[in-house]
């Protein structure tokens, strides 16, 4: 049984935090470390054989190796004779960020900008040592204590490598639909450091807004809109032009276009710390929808194949592959 063999390893399991794909997660207290630890428990005989072969190893490699404060810490890593995987974790109390949002509504910008600039920083540290996450989403933000972000969840991530200097395009089709850039939902190789950014900035606007910028009921219809570069920014909660400003840059379907991690970090928005202090300079970034920005982008971010047919009600993850 999980509780007695844990046990024997110096865990005492005090409840259940919750349950994902492969696995549940629970609170316990160490020991050995005399603190109390989240534990992520995978049994390997009910995941997918895909999984076991080509993701599992790979996490387990990849998540003892990141030191970061923005990364959940991973303390420990047991396997027991019963073909289950505990992976050992600091606890990060206050949960995730969806359902802070959830219980809080939508953040006030300075919180928002805390948040998204914590993001920022363990994001460019995974991308400076040649990791993409790959599947960055409300969910896998944890905050602790002290309210502060963790990404964690590495079952997508990857090592990239390069050839005459460029990154390895990636054809691995993962990570959440409504999260997912356009270009994976098309189908098209993508380079998983920009397509992370895309992510990132639907987390930014979920943060701000309490809401999705895209309906992905229908996959066909949201790719159209997302290559029209079209983004609906509601009147209530009323957000600033800059953090408007930041969400159009990093939404971008062009992916030459699309902002990098460096250049959000000195935007405006963010160097305010959230805090604005200039009025808008054009009326284009006004509340409302924002059509296509010109010809040329329209004609870069060409839809040329589908992930789901029209009407058909998609599964809320992209296939891992």
């Amino acid at each position: 049984m999980s509780k007695r063999f844990l046990e024997s390893c110096g865990y005492t399991v005090k409840s259940n935090l919750g349950e994902g794909m492969f696995g549940k997660v629970m609170n316990a207290y160490s020991t050995g470390l005399k603190r109390r630890v989240a534990i992520k428990v995978i049994d390997k005989k009910k995941v997918e054989a895909t999984y076991l072969e080509r993701f599992l190893s790979r996490e387990m490699e990849i998540i003892r190796s990141l030191n970061h404060p923005n990364i959940v810490k991973t303390l420990d890593i047991v396997e027991s004779h019963q073909s289950k995987v505990y992976v050992v974790m600091e606890l990060c109390v206050k949960g995730d960020v969806l359902k802070h949002i959830n219980v809080k509504g939508a953040l006030p910008e300075h919180s928002g900008c805390r948040l998204f600039t914590q993001l920022c920083e363990a994001v460019q540290y995974l991308h400076n040592i040649d990791l993409a996450h790959r599947d960055l989403k409300c969910e896998n933000l944890l905050l602790d204590k002290h309210c502060n972000l963790k990404v964690c969840d590495f079952g997508f991530s990857k090592r990239l490598t390069y050839t005459h200097g460029k990154v390895v395009l990636s054809e691995t089709f993962c990570g959440t639909s409504s999260y997912a850039a356009p270009e994976i939902l098309q189908s098209f190789p993508y380079n998983p450091k920009v397509s992370d950014v895309w992510s990132m900035g639907v987390v930014l606007y979920m943060m701000l807004y309490a809401s999705m910028p895209y309906d992905a009921t229908n996959i066909r219809r949201m790719v159209e809109i997302q290559i029209l570069h079209i983004i609906n920014f509601p009147n209530i909660p009323s957000v600033s032009w800059e953090a408007k400003d930041l969400i159009r840059s990093i939404l971008h379907p062009v992916v030459e276009q699309r902002n990098t991690i460096q250049n959000m970090l000195q935007s405006p928005w963010m160097l305010l710390g959230g805090k604005t202090a200039m009025k808008p300079p054009t009326p284009k970034a006004t509340s409302g929808q924002e059509g296509p920005p010109n010809k040329k982008d329209k004609e870069d971010g060409k839809l040329s194949k589908d992930n789901s047919e029209q009407g058909e009600e998609p599964s809320t993850s992209v296939q891992r592959h």
